[in-house]
């Protein structure tokens, strides 16, 4: 789920042009042309403020962008932390 998400976010971050300026690359929804400011956490991405007052995210949980991106920033840290570690124990072995 996380994987797919931020695999989400960063090819929409590929197609932005490193010469825009801030206002113009910013990520709009395709559906209504507003900024994605939310990340729907029940469907994992991103959504505009329009999306989330729509029937079908209704129940769903939601966070601003930037504490999603903290958040999952730190799951991947984590994770690759604790599979250096296995790697490195797993090469030890390797050499015994």
């Amino acid at each position: 789920m996380v994987n797919r998400a931020l695999g989400r976010l960063s090819e929409k971050a590929r197609t932005l042009s490193l010469n825009r300026t801030e206002e113009e690359s910013k990520l709009q929804c395709e559906e209504h042309q507003e900024e994605l400011k939310l990340f729907c956490e029940t469907e994992k991405k991103l959504i505009c403020l329009v999306c989330r007052d729509a029937r079908e995210h209704r129940d769903h949980r939601f966070m601003p962008v930037k504490e999603a991106v903290q958040i999952y920033k730190d799951q991947m840290k984590s994770s690759f932390e604790s599979l250096t570690k296995e790697k490195s124990g797993i090469q030890r072995m390797e050499q015994q």
